[in-house]
């Protein structure tokens, strides 16, 4: 499980130059409210607005991805299960939206793009699925080239997770900003809605095995990868589980787009599963992902 955060680990991760952190309840923990937290790393965008508020395509807030420049839209955390192995453990994602709607509880579908190979196309997806199937899972990308928007599908081929609340397993969070979910919070209520209780943010969380990612990648010719690997994420909310088509973290609306994601600014900055920030490439050389030719050339997904 996550591990609870100590200053020790804090006072590393700001000497290593660590990006911007935010202290909130684990994805897994026994108790999410006894107080016990883990450091979540916010995920960098090279857009200077993490994501822009109201430009849902649905009109439904609560599918609304919110940040600013002091507070991310989208968290990673990880933890290794204090193995020495590079590839296994648990990869956490948190993503902040702009409230809760009635009914309570999330009821759409958070996916995370990952692009694993520098290649500009999305290779695999984690999913939380609360549209109806209620569960987690990693999915293998649909038939579309999956470099933009209206290009980009989900198959439903993959490997898939019951949602387990509490407990030891606990894969799965859905709790309002409060300084006990972000403590040091600036400000609960990105969007700028009514100041009332149920308009503040909230945070949507859910965690997948990092070896069966891994499992996903190779099965589809993507090999070499580890917690040290560098990844770039596209982060949405969807009212399905095939396709964004409700928002997309990072640019303004643009969720049936046909700007590459690239040049439409929705893929985040390099970042490490650990959560180690990554040399950002070049735009006239997005192979390299400061990793080098050769260390990458292990890792590009196989046309064949």
């Amino acid at each position: 499980m996550f591990d609870r955060f100590n200053p020790v680990s804090l006072l590393v991760w700001a000497a290593l130059g660590m990006p911007s952190l935010a202290l909130a309840t684990p994805v897994i923990e026994d108790d999410p409210t006894s107080g016990g937290a883990t450091v979540w790393v916010g995920v960098t965008y090279s857009s200077l607005i993490p994501d822009y508020a109201s430009d849902q395509q649905t009109g439904q807030s609560e599918a609304d991805l919110v940040g600013d420049d002091d507070h991310p839209n989208f968290y990673t955390a990880f933890d290794d299960n204090g193995s020495a192995s590079t590839t296994d453990g648990e990869l956490g994602f948190r993503i902040r939206v702009a409230e809760e709607e009635s009914p309570a509880g999330f009821t759409h579908v958070a996916l995370v793009g990952i692009e694993a190979t520098g290649d500009d196309a999305i290779d695999m997806f984690a999913m939380l699925d609360q549209s109806g199937q209620d569960e987690i899972g990693i999915f293998r990308p649909g038939t579309g080239a999956n470099t933009s928007p209206n290009t980009t599908t989900v198959s439903a081929t993959g490997t898939t997770y019951s949602l387990v609340l509490s407990g030891a397993s606990q894969n799965y969070a859905w709790q309002a900003v409060t300084d006990i979910s972000d403590p040091g919070v600036l400000d609960w209520d990105l969007d700028n809605a009514l100041d009332a209780e149920s308009s503040r943010d909230y945070f949507v969380s859910f965690s997948i095995d990092f070896a069966d990612l891994i499992a996903e990648l190779d099965a589809v010719g993507i090999t070499g990868i580890d917690q040290s690997s560098p990844l770039r994420y596209v982060v949405g909310t969807s009212t399905q589980p095939n396709s964004f088509n409700q928002d997309l973290g990072g640019p303004d609306g643009c969720t049936n787009c046909a700007t590459t994601w690239s040049a439409l600014g929705g893929f985040s900055n390099p970042i490490s599963a650990t959560g180690a920030p990554l040399p950002i490439p070049e735009p006239s050389s997005g192979l390299l992902l400061g990793l080098g030719l050769a260390a990458l050339a292990a890792r590009l997904r196989s046309r064949s």
